[in-house]
């Protein structure tokens, strides 16, 4: 039996709690960066690793490699039979739901015997005995027919050109996968708004504005605004970085300088003693007085959608569309 979870901590839990078998973590950010449309799984991986390259947080030999072991276990287990997904609501964990359903209902895997699916209220990294992970385990069913068809769908969605079909995959009923529709409702507050910024960023700046400073601490504050949490701190300095490298920056350090990111063994003293400012500009997007769009380059991937200044699109949440600038 093969369990695949969304990273090494998931693992370690399920083997805490007596759980046998092997384990493979789907570890991947699929929320932020290019997925592509019309790839199969080493193409996409290959795209994916090129990505984690350029974010800063593995060399390409690596990354590619990481993928490309992943997937070989994968490949040989589904071939095998004894796959069981677990899947926790988190956006994280619904956007590695569909592209590994999704891959069953593809040509390479529709012969593959269809893998269990273990459904888990609670963020599984952070389960402890009173979950009862075994019992979790024991109530695992059989993916059906319909729960293919709609990851099928679903990835479709993800990866295609325009946003409007993921408006659209929101319109229909999901519950099926009871997780995905909140899931990908989250993922659409990632396009920016029609003030130009994206709910991550949102929230940032409303804390810096209320007087948090330290990245650390504006971190977790976001983090509590998430319900439930998905993003990890890499990909959240990241969106600071973004934010204070702009054209037109809505964040600045106190003393002038660049942000830093953490050290390659964890948050470091440089990084610790950084203080995050909302600049004037950043003041007034918030305050909607302004659109950040409007003075800047976007270049950034959600999904198979590439917003560039060429192809803009905002999500209005008033009407739950998606709307080209």
């Amino acid at each position: 039996m093969l369990h695949i979870t969304n990273g090494d901590n998931a693992n370690q839990v399920l083997q805490h709690a007596g759980i046998s078998g092997r384990f493979l973590s789907w570890a991947d950010v699929l929320h932020d960066g290019p997925i592509p449309a019309g790839l199969t799984l080493d193409e996409m991986s290959q795209v994916r690793a090129n990505f984690i390259h350029h974010c800063g947080w593995a060399s390409e030999f690596e990354a590619l490699t990481h993928f490309q072991s992943r997937d070989a276990v994968f490949l040989s287990s589904a071939r095998e039979g004894g796959v069981v997904i677990w899947n926790s609501p988190e956006l994280y964990d619904q956007l590695h739901l569909i592209q590994l359903l999704s891959w069953y209902n593809s040509e390479a895997g529709r012969h593959c015997q269809p893998p269990e699916l273990v459904l888990v209220p609670f963020l599984l990294g952070l389960a402890t005995e009173e979950h009862d992970l075994p019992e979790c385990l024991n109530q695992r069913q059989v993916v059906s027919t319909e729960q293919l068809q709609v990851s099928e769908e679903a990835w479709y969605a993800l990866t295609a050109s325009n946003p409007r079909m993921l408006a659209a995959m929101l319109k229909q009923d999901l519950s099926c996968l009871p997780y995905l529709k909140s899931g990908l409702q989250r993922l659409v507050e990632e396009y920016p708004d029609l003030n130009g910024i994206n709910r991550t960023e949102r929230q940032i700046l409303s804390i810096l504005s209320g007087g948090e400073s330290a990245p650390g601490s504006v971190f977790r504050d976001s983090q509590q605004l998430e319900n439930p949490q998905f993003m990890g701190d890499s990909s959240f300095w990241l969106v600071i970085k973004r934010m204070v490298e702009s054209d037109r920056p809505l964040i600045a350090l106190a003393d002038g300088s660049a942000f830093k990111l953490p050290g390659m063994f964890g948050a470091d003293e440089a990084f610790l003693q950084q203080q995050l400012l909302i600049t004037d500009l950043g003041a007034e997007v918030l305050a909607g007085d302004a659109n950040w769009l409007a003075q800047r380059q976007i270049d950034r991937w959600v999904g198979g959608v590439h917003l560039n200044p060429e192809n803009i699109w905002c999500w209005c949440a008033e009407n739950a569309e998606f709307v080209r600038v």
